[in-house]
């Protein structure tokens, strides 16, 4: 009985006659088109076209970061643009590849950097980002460029997502990546209903999930998980600008200017007799030192301010989530103690939702840490790498 393989060989054989190659082995070139079709089906399968998509991406920050060119060779388009939130006008920067076709767009948010949308490292990632194939939009958050949040910037970035999703380059895809403080804006933009159905991922980047207990790890420098309590160091700048921003909160103007006496001279004096029962309660909460005591303290508070704080807290409808989650934190972040990560990972009822990692090798958002190579971190340098690779890839995995 002739198999296929032998019919398929007969058939050609006139071929090779008609050629006059008679000594070639038609087994081995009807193998060598077997080979070249698996590796065609596999290179047009997803995972390894968003793998390899993921990899030069990384390759290209790298290069971008270290020499200051790019790695990969497709042009980008970059603009400055403006679209109306509310009475406001916001300004973003737009990045998308050079072409006519429709892409996958990202709405990426700058964390608390003065520069905001223009600083020089996250605008290497909009380029990077343009350069494999997403259209990227970066509004600038005027609170967040302030060390400041409001809910302004929430807005500002719900906005951008529906300026985006009207754009004619963009499919029907789009997913929010925000890093430190800007990661929990991220996540409370997504929560919002209008857009909470069309969100296709989110990756968050080091951000807090209960403001209440991220401001308690910041005033008392002690974070509390699962009942225990751990010593965290707050950096300087987060230490100073927190209390400010909190006292802008209160509703009098001789309370704010009452408590920044007091804090200034770091004595009572006769400041305290003129607070308000909210302005004494905020000035307990910023002078207290022990964790166990800010929830008390915190239901003290005005309620205008409370209200205000809890809007700016995922925690308070996370359930609100309906897209995939890639999350990220270093367990040396002296911005957003990694617990909060941790408390957002579990919040996620479905783990098939859910991307999580806790790095030990780079500090913060300083990916160029993993650079630093030595004999001894090898193994967990490329561990660590391949997790962030990783995370990468499930958000792209998503667009």
């Amino acid at each position: 009985m002739i198999d296929m393989f032998g019919c398929a060989i007969i058939a050609l054989a006139p071929l090779q006659q008609l050629i006059g190659l008679e000594t070639m082995n038609w087994q081995w070139i009807l193998i060598g088109f077997i080979v070249l079709a698996i590796l065609a089906l596999t290179l047009l399968a997803r995972p390894v076209r968003v793998g390899l998509k993921t990899a030069a991406l990384i390759l290209d920050l790298g290069v971008s970061y270290k020499w200051g060119t790019s790695a990969i060779p497709s042009g980008t388009v970059i603009s400055e643009v403006t679209y109306s939130c509310g009475n406001r006008t916001i300004v973003a920067n737009l990045f998308r590849p050079h072409d006519r076709g429709r892409h996958s767009g990202i709405i990426l948010a700058h964390g608390a950097v003065e520069d905001g949308k223009d600083d020089f490292s996250v605008r290497l990632v909009g380029k990077s980002l343009a350069r494999a194939g997403y259209v990227v939009l970066m509004p600038q958050l005027e609170n967040l460029s302030r060390f400041r949040l409001h809910q302004d910037d929430v807005e500002a970035l719900v906005t951008s997502f529906q300026y985006l999703s009207r754009q004619r380059f963009i499919n029907d895809k789009i997913g929010m990546i925000g890093f430190c403080l800007s990661a929990s804006l991220v996540l409370l933009a997504a929560e919002e209903a209008s857009i909470s159905r069309d969100v296709a991922v989110i990756g968050s980047w080091g951000g807090y999930y209960n403001i209440k207990d991220w401001v308690q790890a910041v005033i008392t420098e002690y974070c509390i998980y699962q009942g225990e309590t751990e010593p965290w160091k707050p950096r300087v700048a987060l230490a100073e600008e927190v209390p400010k921003w909190l006292i802008g909160l209160l509703p009098s103007s001789l309370d704010i200017t009452h408590i920044e006496e007091m804090l200034r001279d770091n004595s009572l004096g006769s400041a305290k007799s003129h607070l308000s029962p909210p302005g004494q309660a905020m000035y307990e909460l910023l002078t207290n030192r022990d964790p166990e005591r800010v929830g008390d303290l915190w239901a003290r508070l005005d309620p205008k301010t409370q209200e205000t704080l809890a809007g700016l807290s995922p925690h308070v409808r996370i359930d609100q989530l309906q897209a995939k989650m890639a999350i990220v934190h270093t367990f040396v972040d002296d911005a957003i103690p990694s617990v909060e990560s941790r408390k957002l990972a579990q919040a996620i009822e479905d783990e098939n939702k859910v991307y999580f990692r806790i790095f030990h090798q780079f500090s913060h958002v300083r990916i160029e840490d993993l650079l630093k190579l030595r004999i001894s971190n090898l193994h967990n340098i490329i561990s660590e790498a391949a997790q962030f690779c990783l995370y990468i890839f499930h958000i792209l995995y998503q667009l």
